[in-house]
Formats: C-alpha cells, structure tokens, sequence
C-alpha cells in the first residue's frame, strides 16, 4: 500500500518511538495488575480497580483540556505559547485543590483501610496530571523521545515499587502508596525540566492569586476539558454500575478484560502522538497536507483495529484462561464484546484528533456526552440479564454512533481556524 509511505520520515520516527515506550510501560502496568489479581483475590482486585475508576475520574477535573490545548498552541507557536503554558499551569493548580477535597469527601464513608488506598490512588493520578501536562509540551515540540523516557520510567517505577510490596506480602494501602511515591517522583522530575526551559515563568502581571490571563484561556480548554472528563467517565462508567448492582467480583471480571483491551490504545496514542502536532500546524499553512495526514492516519487505524477485534472475538476464551485462570471464566464475553469495540474506537481517536485540530472541540464534547448517556442507558437495561458482558455490549455500541456523529460532522462541515489563546499572544 503506497499510501502507507506518505507520512514523513520525522512522523515514522516519532510514532515509532511512542509506540515503543508504551508497549514496554503497558507490559509492566499489566504485569503488575495480573500479579496483584492472582496473589490477592478477587475482591481486592475489585477494590483496586474501583479505587483507580474513581481516582482516575476525579483527576481529570485537574486538566480540563489544559494538556492538548497546550499542544496545540505550542505546534503552532513554539515559545511564543510560553504565556499560554505558564497560565495554564497556574490554573491546574488551583483545579487539583478541587480535585483533592473532592477525593476527601467521596471516600468519608468507606472503612479506614480502603478509604487510605482510595487517597493514595487519587493523589496517585492526580500527580500523573502534572506528569502529563510536562510531557505534552514536549509533544507540542515534537520531542517525542523525551515524552517516551518520561512516561516509560514512570510506568517501570510504579510497577517495581508496587511489585515489591506485593511480593514481600503488602496489602493494598501498601500497593497504592507505592502507586503514589513513585508517581510524585517522576511529576516533580517532568515539572522541573519544563521549568528549567521557562515554560513555567510567570507572565508579567500573573500570579497564584491573581489570573487576567486565565479567563479566555479555560473558555478555550473548557469544551475540551468537557469532552475529556466525560470520555474517561464513559470508559470508567461500567465500573462503577457493575459495583453498585452486582459488586467486586463482576468489577473484577469486567476489568479482567478492560486490562487487556485498554493497553492496545497504545497504538492509536503513539500514532496521534506524531500525526497531531503536524496536523495543526499543517491546517494553518498547508491544508492539503493535513487532509492526507488525516485521511492516512484514519485507515491505518482502521486496518490494525479489525486485527485486533478478529483477534479478540476468536481468542478470548484462550486468552482469559492463559492469564487469570478458571475463576474468570466470566470475563470472556465481556473480552469479546470490549474486542469488537476496538475497530470504531481506533478510528474515533483520529477523527476526534482531527476535529480539534480543526477547532471543533466543542463538538466533541456534545458527541461524548450522547455516548456517556448511551452507556448509561443500555447498560442498565443488560447488566441484570448480562452481567459484565452487557456494559462491554453498551460500550461497542456507543463508540459506533461515536463515530457516526463524527464521520458526518468532517463531511458536512468546513474546518475552522483554531484561534490562539489570547495567553499565548505578545
């Protein structure tokens, strides 16, 4: 296939490196939950998994869309975003004050133990914001090697650390401190590197108190921040439906399978991670280039995905049995059903890529919300009947009409001009 060729050797490059990283971090992030499954149960791995849902949910209160519109605008105008970079963090600040009383007031009522696990986690992930917004900037720069050795050692330390505890016979407060030390080391490592380049000076007339500049620059991230905490409250939905109405051990087969069909996003992530900050700049000087990045991006995904989902359909059975063994036996289907929705979700990550490329994110927000009350809707009308299986069913289905809505959006609309903050301006 010819078209396979079209993207630049610098975007090969960068996508190679993504992709890399993140199957060497995924395999030790799932290495550490199949251990943490096996030498601790059911019902502590349905604790461990509820408490990051939850965590992971809160956490993203403290991005608000911050991270990729800062990619954005640092594509675009390199240093010149330094404004926008330095507001934007400020705000994060205050965000993740939210996001810790939140933390505090959600876990009160649970015994002493789980609510110390659910704390850590959520502080845990919230760090991992900080983490992420450093290595976006890089990304914006199309430094995708530093991004790469930032996130992979991050993800190797978590996975050591917590590992350790495991086999040295810790509980789950031990594995989630784990969880939170080595997360707090690698943010405060990834801030200090964007601080040293002076992406964190503080604007003339900005400060932790005081921000004129922070107004126009959250109406912009807003919509995306929207779009953003509703897709990871969609994706944690099932979760937390499948605890209230049927408890830890079907949250625990549900997420047997979640683990191994979240970590194949890598692919799409590590594609878009190259392909995105092109395609900005591209849509500002040269929007037949951006046409074919997107248009290439879109079918390549769509090619791995209907591997993928073949993949899964035909062998979970074998899979589940090989990694977890006969006690989740439940979290087949739920492998099978989560494997067909690979195919529109790989093809929904580069069309909503495009979109805000294209200045539409308020769209997106509105196209994430129908899927969130989709989910809802058909997941509680199958989980009584279906278990696990009925919210993987309710999950491939709203990632189709995902992918309804964008597909028509990029064919009946003109792409705007995404406008700089007004933080980024001299």
């Amino acid at each position: 296939m010819s078209w396979l060729r079209k993207f630049h050797t610098p975007l090969s490059s960068n996508a190679l490196i993504k992709l890399s990283s993140e199957i060497v971090g995924r395999i030790a992030t799932f290495a550490l939950a199949l251990y943490i499954a096996r030498a601790l149960g059911e019902t502590t791995f349905g604790l461990f998994n509820y408490g990051l849902a939850l965590a992971f949910v809160l956490s993203q209160l403290a991005d608000l869309g911050l991270q990729l519109l800062m990619t954005r605008e640092v594509a675009i105008h390199g240093h010149q975003a330094q404004r926008a970079v330095a507001t934007a963090f400020r705000v994060k600040l205050w965000l993740s004050l939210l996001v810790v009383l939140l933390l505090l007031w959600l876990t009160a009522s649970r015994p002493g133990s789980v609510r110390l696990s659910f704390i850590s986690l959520g502080l845990a992930l919230l760090a991992q914001t900080y983490l992420e917004f450093a290595v976006y900037i890089f990304r914006g720069q199309q430094r995708l090697l530093a991004e790469a050795a930032l996130l992979t050692t991050a993800r190797l330390l978590t996975a050591l650390l917590a590992g350790l505890v495991v086999w040295r016979g810790g509980s789950l407060p031990g594995i989630t401190l784990s969880y939170l030390a080595a997360t707090l080391l690698m943010a405060g490592w990834a801030v200090w590197l964007i601080g040293r380049e002076g992406w964190l000076r503080a604007p003339a007339g900005v400060s932790l108190i005081r921000l004129p500049l922070a107004g126009p620059l959250v109406r912009q991230a807003l919509p995306l921040g929207i779009a953003v905490f509703l897709s990871i409250g969609y994706t944690r939905l099932a979760i937390f439906m499948l605890e209230n109405q049927l408890g830890e051990s079907a949250v625990a087969s549900y997420s047997a399978a979640q683990r191994l069909v979240e970590p194949t996003q890598i692919i799409p992530a590590a594609l878009l991670a190259a392909v995105f900050p092109a395609l900005s700049g591209a849509l500002h000087h040269d929007r037949p280039r951006a046409l074919r990045l997107g248009i290439h991006s879109s079918l390549l995904l769509a090619l791995l995905g209907s591997g993928l989902a073949l993949s899964f359909w035909f062998g979970a059975p074998w899979i589940i049995s090989l990694l977890y063994g006969s006690s989740y036996v439940a979290a087949v289907p739920v492998l099978q059903y989560l494997g067909l929705s690979v195919l529109p979700a790989y093809v929904n990550y580069s069309l909503t890529h495009i979109l805000l490329a294209r200045g539409q994110q308020a769209l997106t927000s509105l196209f994430v919300a129908l899927m969130l009350l989709l989910h809802f809707s058909i997941s509680w009308q199958l989980i009584p009947s279906r278990g696990p299986a009925g919210t993987a069913i309710s999950v491939t289905l709203a990632e189709l009409v995902l992918f309804a809505c964008c597909a028509l959006t990029l064919l009946l609309t003109r792409p705007g001009q995404p406008q700089p903050s007004p933080a980024a301006r001299p």
